[in-house]
């Protein structure tokens, strides 16, 4: 999905984080699927990384990129 365009003018982007575990292919949970928007604030969506569509379409977290902080920073 890296670089999609969606139907309201933004752009998708799909990312994996690096993680603490010692095998991070076998710790992430999540699929982080960032959508930019030239007018207007970035959004992130976060999806079962190993769903079903069924799990994805009903287990989905969406936040504006301008609300979210690194978690060293907000220590």
């Amino acid at each position: 999905m890296d670089g999609s365009t969606d139907g309201d003018g933004g752009i998708a982007h799909e990312y994996t984080a690096e993680t603490d575990e010692i095998d991070p292919a076998g710790s992430v949970l999540f699929d982080a699927i960032v959508v930019r928007y030239q007018s207007g604030s970035d959004r992130c969506t976060l999806v079962p990384c190993n769903g079903t569509t069924e799990e994805k379409l009903n287990a989905w977290l969406t936040a504006d990129m301008e609300t979210v902080v690194d978690l060293d920073d907000a220590r």
